[in-house]
């Protein structure tokens, strides 16, 4: 149990790390630990901007809208409005390289326009013996090479998407030609997504010409651009940033490569911490967390590299061990058993938080895989349209869905109406409203009651679907050409929620997300010899590991197969980690 002396004492020690991090001069590096309160610590810095107008701002970057919108409201409720306009800039990385490194060099006729995925608007690569959205096919960018160069990631296509391939008549090479094909059609129509804004951005500041007129706007705008978890730069961001770096730009990189775990878009730690070194030889530490207790610091701390101690336990002084659950895992994760008692895992894990006064409501069950979790009901990537429209469906009828959720549902409905009644327009959603002259607030309220008058998601959905899609008023404009936009196939319905009042989601949904309890699902074999002899350096999922126990702020568990238990206790408790197998 921590004294209360040692926490002040730890309190102290860490505020002074923030205060210093708030004062650093850029160009700099800040390592900061899961809990460091990062968001704080750039929102206050920027907090401290006197009033007064000024010729230059600051730009803080992030990777997400949830960490733009959250340093955003903070200037707000603190009432500095102003420090969200310009010359400031509050923003995604996407949008900042979008603003300022793409948008600049293009033709205001089309009007460019930043698409969150080519799955926004119908964009089918044409001319081949099947029908694939380009949105399927994940592209990738070779900063290395002096003339940045692109491809096709075949080694990452979704497993139906790799089916179709396989079965299709045209080779991979030809297959390539189309997709390139069919993203320069919409490339010439505005239409650019995030790969596209890095790839024209690297070339914009390789190139002297179009450098020469990017570049000094942006130093003469900003006198500091702060960029939030680094380690999730790929590879052509971290081109980028250096390009900007030797250009001038004042640059502060705040992040923490045991939390990269984004490898499959080119996230590298190792290629941060070089970076990094560049910026500040000697970076500034943050090694006070905030969030959890000091038990969880310490079973953190056995998957990091280094050998580095536990960070420090700042604001808890729970010493609940951690619980080690033998599990007999199943290939459905509703079926997952707890071996000595025969309960469902979930179930069992739900007794021992309240044996610790750990509200269900208040925990959370991940892991690696969807596959893995119980009850999980969440919108995967590079579904049908059917599936996607049973997502929605289910969203929309979800009292506790979120906004972000309720705003993808009703997309994918316009979407799927759109498909329908205006089959031969192209361009997304809105360039349809614009040239009938629909209002968003319309369009949203016919896609969620038609979402409302669907019956439940089953797997002879498809036909209900169609008839309710044909026996809808259609909006002004509509002109449907026989089975166009029909949803093909037959859904994949989610599994009803569990009772149990606990989130679930996989680790890489949880960057940015906290819970009094955590339930980490480890259902292969030989999991615990990788946690003892792989180096997480090289090794990302004991980095995917951290970031899931770092999610638990008073208890984590830990579910492992049944005869692998006694050898992570053995492991744990050898490097001084409490443990109790329950």
């Amino acid at each position: 149990m921590t004294t209360p002396e040692q926490t002040t004492l730890a309190r102290a020690a860490a505020e002074a790390q923030q205060k210093a991090a708030m004062a650093v001069t850029a160009p700099a590096y800040v390592s900061a630990c899961p809990g460091a309160g990062k968001t704080y610590v750039i929102t206050s810095r920027h907090l401290q901007s006197p009033w007064r107008l000024l010729r230059q701002g600051r730009a803080l970057i992030s990777f997400t809208r949830v960490a733009r919108d959250q340093m955003a409201r903070r200037c707000r409720q603190a009432g500095r409005a102003d420090l969200v306009q310009a010359p400031h800039f509050i923003g995604t990385l996407d949008s900042f390289l979008w603003e300022f490194l793409v948008k600049p060099r293009r033709a205001a006729n089309p009007a460019p326009r930043l698409l969150e995925s080519w799955a926004s608007i119908k964009a089918p690569v044409e001319g081949m013996d099947r029908e694939i959205s380009l949105h399927r096919f994940p592209m990738a960018v070779d900063p290395s090479q002096k003339e940045a160069c692109e491809s096709v990631a075949w080694d990452k296509l979704d497993y139906d998407t790799r089916q179709l391939i396989e079965a299709s008549a045209y080779s991979r090479k030809a297959w390539e030609e189309k997709i390139f094909e069919t993203r320069k059609s919409w490339c010439d129509q505005g239409y650019f997504t995030g790969h596209e804004a890095r790839f024209l951005a690297l070339w914009n500041l390789r190139n002297a010409k179009a450098a020469a007129g990017l570049v000094p706007p942006l130093r003469s705008r900003f006198s500091e651009v702060i960029v939030d978890e680094a380690q999730d730069c790929s590879a052509a961001d971290l081109a980028i940033l250096q390009l900007l770096h030797a250009a001038g730009l004042p640059l502060i990189l705040v992040g923490d490569p045991d939390q990269a775990i984004y490898a499959w878009r080119g996230a590298e730690p190792q290629a941060l911490r070089s970076f990094s070194a560049q910026l500040s030889p000697t970076p500034h530490q943050l090694t006070g967390n905030w969030r959890s207790s000091p038990v969880i610091c310490r079973l953190a701390a056995t998957l990091r590299t280094g050998q580095r101690p536990p960070d420090t336990s700042v604001v808890r002084d729970d010493d609940i061990p951690v619980l080690l659950l033998p599990t007999q895992f199943a290939n459905s994760g509703s079926r997952h058993l707890h071996a000595p008692t025969g309960a469902g895992i979930v179930d069992f894990f739900r007794t021992l938080t309240e044996e610790y006064a750990v509200p269900a409501k208040d925990c959370l069950v991940t892991a690696y895989k969807y596959a893995t979790l119980p009850a999980i009901s969440r919108e995967k990537p590079n579904t049908s349209a059917i599936t996607s429209l049973a997502w929605a469906h289910a969203a929309a009828h979800s009292p506790g869905a979120s906004g972000d959720d309720l705003t993808r549902a009703c997309a994918i409905a316009v979407r799927v109406l759109f498909g329908y009644w205006y089959p031969g327009e192209t361009g997304g959603p809105d360039s349809i409203m614009a040239a009938h002259r629909l209002s968003a607030g319309q369009v949203n309220r016919t896609a969620f009651a038609f979402l409302h008058s669907l019956p439940p998601p089953h797997k002879e959905w498809g036909p209900q679907v169609w008839q309710a899609m044909k026996a809808w008023p259609a909006l002004p404009g509509a002109a449907p050409q026989g089975g166009k936009g029909r949803p093909a196939g037959k859904p994949t319905v989610s599994r009803p929620q569990a009772a149990t009042d606990m989130r679930t989601n996989i680790i890489h949904q949880l960057k940015g997300d906290e819970a009094d309890g955590v339930l980490l699902l480890l259902p292969d074999a030989g999991s615990v010899q990788r946690w003892a002899t792989s180096d997480p350096v090289t090794d990302e999922v004991l980095r995917v590991w951290y970031v899931a126990v770092t999610r638990a702020r008073r208890l984590a568990a830990i579910a492992v197969p049944e005869e692998e238990t006694d050898a992570l206790a053995q492991l744990l408790t050898g490097r001084q980690v409490p443990v109790r197998v329950a």
